[in-house]
């Protein structure tokens, strides 16, 4: 069997181990999660967690238990999101919230993170349970400064890399570094695990930003310009934005006003970003963000799984989905 394969066999104990969770007496929080969970989506969370975990010699029914916790704290965050950006989609179906209701899709994301607290905590490891919880205080804060922002043609790069840390990347960050913690690794070693996965979670969202204008409903399961319909501003857009003329500035400030049926098309918005090279210069410094954090993996001991981590990093710049 190869690690990919174990890796795998993993991820079903994970799916398991949360289906058993979400039995309970009120219908919707095993109808809404189970609806969210099984829609698809990378998995790039909990794989982490069980690689490094593995790296680390951690036993399984440990890192089973984190590899679920951060899954369901994930999904929690989608259904929040989902009501904020009022989405009828969420990765190609649709939305919990416009499926059930926006109370029903709050209630059961508080109740994910409630649970996805409540394993951390029975496992009676204090250093584990501090790191997630100021990882959820983060992530909540990044949600905030976006919604701030949101519509908003002046954000900067400054503020796009600190909402992309806030809401994807430390959760990453966790998922590596959860292993060195489990394992009891040294603290450089835990160090260089949290910002391996910080570096990894800034690179997997820049490609996603590039990928919610590039791609198509077939290849990655989403529609084609979400972020662009619900005014958040990427650094695709961010590129344009900064050397685009009067014109196609004020362009793209009416497509992220709302105004995308108002004579201007998704089409003209993804024309005037790929002639300024917003996506290519995205694509770049994905790239990198992943070399960075492959370098950081250097001087680790000989492993399946370390040959795994390098080989995710390399090849999340190339991903379409």
């Amino acid at each position: 069997m190869t690690i990919s394969d174990s890796i795998t066999d993993d991820l079903g104990l994970v799916d398991r181990y949360i289906n058993r969770y979400l039995k309970h007496d009120i219908s919707a929080i095993p109808r809404i999660s189970r609806h969210l969970i099984r829609s698809g989506g990378k998995r790039i969370r909990p794989y982490l967690v069980i690689t490094t975990s593995r790296m680390f010699g951690v036993r399984a029914d440990a890192y089973v238990k984190v590899a679920a916790a951060v899954e369901m704290y994930h999904s929690a965050s989608l259904l929040h999101d989902d009501v904020v950006d009022n989405a009828k989609q969420r990765r190609g179906s649709r939305s919990a919230n416009d499926l059930w209701g926006n109370k029903s899709s709050v209630l059961v994301g508080d109740f994910l993170l409630a649970a996805s607290s409540s394993i951390v905590a029975d496992m009676k490891n204090d250093d584990l349970l501090g790191t997630f919880i100021r990882v959820l205080s983060r992530m909540a804060e990044g949600e905030l400064v976006q919604l701030g922002l949101s519509g908003n043609p002046g954000i900067s790069q400054r503020d796009y890399y600190t909402i992309i840390k806030k809401k994807t990347a430390y959760l990453i960050s966790l998922s590596c570094e959860s292993g060195a913690i489990l394992g009891q690794a040294p603290d450089s070693v835990r160090n260089k695990m949290r910002q391996f996965g910080l570096l990894l979670g800034i690179a997997f969202q820049l490609i996603d930003d590039n990928i919610d204008y590039e791609s198509s409903v077939r290849v990655s399961g989403k529609a084609r310009g979400v972020d662009l319909k619900e005014g958040k501003i990427t650094l695709p857009m961010i590129v344009a934005l900064s050397v685009a003329g009067r014109k196609e500035r004020g362009l793209l400030t009416r497509a992220l006003a709302g105004r995308l049926e108002d004579g201007i098309s998704f089409e003209d918005v993804y024309g005037i970003i790929e002639k300024y090279h917003g996506f290519e210069y995205t694509k770049r410094r994905a790239g990198s963000f992943a070399h960075r954090a492959v370098d950081l993996l250097d001087g680790m001991p000989k492993s399946p799984e370390l040959d795994e981590l390098r080989g995710l990093a390399r090849s999340i710049v190339e991903r379409k989905s």
